[in-house]
């Protein structure tokens, strides 16, 4: 399937995704970030923190400190780590302390569908280090 060049963060290209609804300043947790549970029960951006919850689609239209994370899904933006061009079918590797696809970190059970395209926030702001599509159908 041909994709465009570029992505909107907070939205999938494919309707396949599992998601969940935390308790997480979407101020932090903007789209495109992998999330973990900490043992208190709060979302952090470090590996270290806890297991992985998915990846963030960043605020919602009702201006709530909740935020959706995609724990399976296919077409899913994640940005990117500045400098960092991903491989089509490579596997993903999660920074341990930003959240980003980077080129050696976290291993994670999802694979690059799309190598760097032009992404933009939620208000249309191009995001300089780009972003791409990834598939875990699986879960991270």
């Amino acid at each position: 399937m041909a994709h465009s060049s570029a992505i909107y963060m907070g939205n999938t290209k494919s309707s396949f995704k599992k998601v969940d609804n935390w308790a997480a300043d979407p101020a932090t947790f903007v789209a495109g970030l992998c999330g973990h549970l900490k043992s208190d029960g709060t979302v952090s951006l470090a590996s270290a923190d806890g297991s992985k919850i998915g990846i963030s689609l960043g605020r919602s239209l009702s201006s709530t400190k909740r935020t959706p994370f995609v724990r399976e899904g296919e077409d899913v933006p994640i940005l990117l780590t500045n400098g960092f061009t991903p491989t089509v079918g490579a596997q993903v590797q999660i920074s341990t302390t930003t959240g980003k696809a980077v080129s050696s970190g976290t291993a994670v059970n999802a694979f690059y569908k799309t190598s760097t395209l032009t992404a933009y926030d939620e208000d249309g702001v191009a995001i300089a280090d780009g972003a791409a599509l990834i598939d875990f159908p699986g879960g991270l």
